[in-house]
């Protein structure tokens, strides 16, 4: 019986030529350990660990055109009964790629323009007037664009109006 190959996430020079031919996945999962588990499209596993005290993944996704796995990394939180999404980890081209924007819970997230780049929303857990949303380039992790949008809350419960980027609208519409 052929067992797939199993390799980690930062592995080396073996995994560059699979990634250079465009490496594709089948599947992704979370494991009982909270590690992210991807199969790739030719059966091999990769695993991406949890990262200092992070306690687990969130259930991941998958790009369109799945060169790309995506899932929030859940840490533990003073304030809260529960963990916060506090990175993006993004698992794509051989490499391990963690997003923490400006230190806010990552609530809402998706990839954009065929997984080559991702949109997130953060906010504080509770009582926040305004989400930040960031669009990053995956492979350089560059910021190509932000936006503060403005939300109802205690203190401002009529905020102004503000024209979101589109796909700032974009993230929005798929978090409904």
């Amino acid at each position: 019986m052929l067992l797939p190959t199993v390799s980690s996430a930062q592995s080396g020079n073996s995994r560059q030529t699979r990634t250079q031919r465009g490496e594709t996945y089948q599947s992704a999962a979370v494991d009982a350990s909270g590690r992210l588990v991807i199969t790739t499209s030719d059966h091999n596993t990769i695993i991406v660990p949890k990262e200092g005290e992070q306690t687990s993944f969130a259930e991941p996704i998958l790009s369109s055109d799945r060169t790309a796995v995506g899932a929030q990394a859940q840490f533990p939180n003073c304030c809260t009964s529960y963990d916060l999404p506090l990175q993006l980890v993004i698992y794509a081209n051989g490499k391990t790629y963690r997003f923490r924007g400006i230190g806010l819970p990552i609530f809402q997230w998706h990839f954009a323009d065929g997984g080559t780049r991702v949109a997130f929303g953060q906010e504080p857990a509770h009582f926040g007037c305004s989400i930040h949303y960031e669009l990053r380039d995956i492979r350089t992790e560059r910021l190509i664009d932000s936006a503060d949008i403005p939300q109802p809350c205690g203190q401002t419960p009529n905020p102004p109006a503000v024209k979101a980027p589109e796909w700032v609208t974009d993230l929005i519409a798929r978090a409904r």
